[in-house]
């Protein structure tokens, strides 16, 4: 008889090709969209650098030796401006980023500690502040080393040093896989996180299935011969698990094949492949028990689009899938401990990223099957319940 329940359940799938369609379509194009708006975000340098106008009454040489530090970020292209227009002009006519009004002897002027002595720097109202930040320090930066130079100058200490000193200090990146030497990316967030996703909207389906057999009486003539509630329950996973492989296979294809023909970086796997099988496994049973939750909640196939597509949304607000966890502030992150889709996140993250072996993921692991057993128990007893 269970043989028959699932290629009851295939069939249904089979005719619903709008739904399958979203499953695959939805995901690929939020991948590609979001690793490509996010590669600046992952790497050193920037496609459209900052500009910023550096204003004064002379181009002296301390304004040249400014211009050429702030040049050395890759993220700011400094010019010297001499014109009569005023900031907002320059600001949104010019669409310059930053103005920088400073005085050409400035150097003088830091030297002698004048207490009237101001740098004005000049920016939009919506510029973030770590932008803001970031081109302050390397003033202060310029500043200070300037200063240095000359006092070594004075006391015939070598300064040449001094020029570069970012040179002395090197980023090493330890992995916990000694086998791992990967850089990450942003396809690398943007792959699991959507995958994540489109797992968890295979509720979609599942409650639009399962609530037309209620409403038509379709479980209650299965019932009729003998059938018990928990076969019909499982046959409603192996079906949508197939379905979740085949996206998570699928997921993987765009991030090392489509991703890089538009510009993007290449999604590189070094992990190990039976752990993100794992991990795909666990994921596609959670997102399944969970539909059938809000299928059982659901009388009709409306309330179940409403819930379940709120739900979704507002977990994957919630688990770091729509804004990458290390951009939120400190209690949103403590936040997403509580969402099903931050703990399959983190755990592909896991292995996708920083090599990690089931130990670094077991956490996530067990807190996914209690919450998918938990889902099941509730939509069983619902489902006993009603009938």
């Amino acid at each position: 008889m269970f043989k028959y329940l699932l290629k009851k359940e295939f069939t249904l799938i089979l005719r619903d090709i709008h739904a399958l369609l979203v499953l695959f379509i939805m995901p690929t194009l939020f991948i590609l969209i979001m690793s490509l708006a996010l590669k600046n975000s992952y790497s050193n340098t920037i496609d459209v650098k900052l500009k910023v106008a550096i204003l004064s009454n002379k181009n002296s040489s301390s304004i040249k030796t400014l211009i050429k530090d702030i040049n050395k970020n890759s993220f700011f292209k400094a010019t010297y401006i001499n014109t009569n227009d005023d900031n907002k002009s320059l600001l949104y006519k010019k669409n310059f980023d930053f103005l920088i009004n400073i005085e050409s002897n400035y150097i003088l002027k830091v030297k002698s500690a004048k207490q009237d002595f101001k740098i004005h720097l000049y920016s939009k109202p919506d510029t973030q502040q770590q932008k803001i930040s970031l081109i302050k320090s390397i003033i202060v930066s310029s500043i200070k080393t300037t200063v240095l130079k000359q006092l070594l100058k004075v006391q015939k200490i070598e300064s040449k040093s001094m020029n570069d000193l970012n040179s002395f200090i090197q980023n090493n990146i330890v992995y916990k896989n000694k086998k791992i030497d990967l850089k990450p990316t942003s396809v690398q967030q943007s792959v699991p996180a959507w995958l994540v996703f489109s797992m968890f909207f295979i509720l979609i389906p599942i409650s639009n299935t399962f609530i037309n057999e209620k409403n038509f009486g379709t479980i209650n003539r299965i019932r009729s011969i003998n059938v018990s509630f928990l076969p019909i329950l499982i046959s409603k996973i192996f079906p949508y698990y197939i379905i979740n492989q085949i996206q998570v296979i699928f997921m993987i294809l765009v991030g090392i094949y489509i991703v890089p023909m538009l510009g993007g970086d290449k999604l590189v796997i070094l992990g190990n492949y039976l752990m993100i099988f794992i991990v795909s496994s666990v994921v596609s049973l959670t997102s399944i028990s969970f539909a059938l939750l809000i299928a059982n909640i659901s009388k009709t196939t409306e309330e179940a689009t409403t819930y379940g597509g709120v739900s979704n949304i507002i977990l994957a607000a919630l688990g770091g899938i729509m804004v990458p966890k290390f951009v939120m502030p400190l209690f949103m992150q403590e936040a997403t401990e509580y969402s099903p889709m931050a703990w399959g996140l983190q755990s592909f993250l896991e292995v996708f990223v920083r090599g990690g072996n089931f130990n670094d993921i077991s956490t996530y692991i067990y807190k996914m099957i209690i919450f998918a057993i938990i889902c099941l128990l509730i939509a069983y007893f619902l489902l006993k319940k009603r009938s």
